[in-house]
Parts: structure tokens; sequence; C-alpha cells
């Protein structure tokens, strides 16, 4: 049960990081603001990784599943998610990371024999359909920018069901290496695996201008902050979540974020989202709690 209350509340916490990330994505550029958050993370969390850690981490199995993980999960998944996000914004890239709830509970089933069970699976679609019913027919907010399409929108499109994709993947494999292991440590090995390739890859790519862009200290300050909060909080939470509970099931509750984005956008804007909206998020709420009672 702690763990479906864990996922809960690393979906509360991305809904509010990706609201308040979308400007500096779009101002950072998403490979850039993916690897400032990495760091940031990384300094935060070194004591209790150095007061923790263990000679397990070095067990091959081990560290070749945290590896992959990190490429597909955070190197390759993550800018996914700041692709789509700088390109349509947080209410469609929601919509879209909401597709890794039937992902993996496919995967789950193929490669972990988890299949959730039928009351399982009923909650699993009522907020699936939820999802979909909240985000698709919530109002637009005409002129404002967390709504408005900037480039490419097939390119948002393609990275939001690429970010769902990566993320099922990389939460299969993390699953069989969090039995005998502290999860915050293997969230912060797979957050140094991550940085270190994304930094090296900076010196091959041609025009980059992170160093030229984080002279606005305020703002790249405040892309570690969130870097922490998102990926080292919520994404801790998420983890210790994923070790104690079925992976299908709390990958559904962490999707639970495209709800939670609803209210506070209603918030900061003065919006009402709408009937429709509304419907959706209570169906996805019901669905939460049949997941819960069963």
């Amino acid at each position: 049960m702690i763990g479906y209350f864990l996922a809960i509340g690393a979906a509360a916490i991305w809904s509010g990081v990706a609201l308040s990330a979308t400007r500096i994505v779009r101002y950072f550029g998403s490979y850039n603001y993916n690897l400032l958050r990495l760091l940031g993370i990384i300094f935060f969390f070194f004591p209790y990784v150095y007061l923790n850690w263990k000679p397990i981490y070095f067990n091959e199995s081990i560290f070749t599943a945290i590896f992959f993980s990190s490429i597909i999960g955070i190197i390759i998944g993550d800018t996914f998610l700041f692709v789509c996000l700088k390109r349509l914004g947080p209410r469609r890239q929601a919509l879209l990371f909401s597709m890794q709830i039937p992902f993996t509970i496919i995967l789950a089933e193929v490669f972990l024999k988890t299949l959730p069970s039928v009351i399982e699976l009923i909650g699993c679609s009522l907020i699936f359909i939820g999802i979909i019913i909240a985000i698709q027919f919530n109002k637009t907010i005409p002129e404002d920018d967390l709504e408005n399409i900037q480039g490419n929108k097939y390119i948002g499109l393609l990275a939001g069901i690429g970010l769902a994709l990566c993320q099922s993947i990389g939460i299969i494999l993390m699953k069989p290496a969090l039995t005998s292991t502290d999860p915050i440590i293997v969230s912060y090995l797979r957050v140094i695996v991550a940085a270190i390739i994304m930094f090296v890859s900076l010196f091959f790519i041609k025009n980059n201008q992170l160093w030229e862009r984080m002279k606005d200290l305020k703002k790249t300050f405040y892309s570690i902050f969130l870097g922490f909060m998102g990926m080292g909080v919520g994404m801790t939470m998420l983890i210790i979540a994923l070790k104690n509970g079925d992976p299908g099931i709390i990958s559904t509750l962490s999707s639970t974020m495209p709800i939670m984005i609803i209210p506070i956008l209603w918030i900061v804007t003065k919006n009402y989202a709408g009937h429709l909206a509304v419907i959706g998020a209570t169906l996805t709420c019901f669905g939460a709690g049949v997941i819960f009672l069963n």
C-alpha cells in the first residue's frame, strides 16, 4: 500500500514541475535542461549515497540493469519528455505520457509475468480512460504560452510516444535490480550514468549554447531546483514504490500526473477546465480508488 501512495506523490510532484519547467525548457533547450537537472541531483544526494554505499552495486547484473535503465529512461526518455514539453506544452505532453500505462502493463506481463488482477486491470483502465477524457477535452487557453504549440507538432507527438515507451522500458529494467538494493542509491547511480554520457556528448554537439545561457544564474539555479524535485525526489519516490509494488499498478498511479495538472492550471490561469475534464478527473480518481480498495 505504501508503494501506491508514493506513486501518487511522485505524480503530484511531477505535475508541479512540468508546469514550472515549460518556460525554462524553452530557454535552455531540451538536452541542456536535462543535463542541468542531473548535475543538481548528483550534488544534493551525494552525502546520503556516501554514507550508505555497499559493494553490492558492483554486481554485474545490477549495474547492467542500472546502466540500460539510465540510457533508455533518462537520456532518451527524458530528452523526449522535454522535446514534447517544449513543443506541445504540459497538457498535451501529459496526455502522451499517460500511454506508459498500457505499455508498462504489457511489458510487465511479457518480461516479468506480473499481470495485475482483473479488478486492478479495471482500475487501470478507468484511470487511463479518465486521463484521456480529462486532457483531451480540457478547454484550451487562448494566447497562453503554456498552451501554444511551438515548432513541429509531429516531432512533439513522436517524442511523446517515445517518452511513454522509454519510461515503461526503464521501469521494467529496474524492477529485478531493486530486490536487494537501496532505491535511493539505485536512482542516484542512474543519474550519474546519464550525466556522464550527456556531459561528454556536449563536446560533439555543434552550436550548443549551454554555457552562454547559464550566465542567467536565476534560470540556472531554478533548473537545478526543479531537477532536484522532479528527478531527485519524484523519481526516487517512484523507484521506492516500484520496489514495493506491481510495476503496472505503480506506473498507472504515477501517470495520474495529467489529472493533477488540471486544477493547478485552473488556479494559475483562472480558467475553468470544463465539465468533461472534471468528469475525466473523477473517473481517474474512481479507478485509483478501485486499486487501493482491492
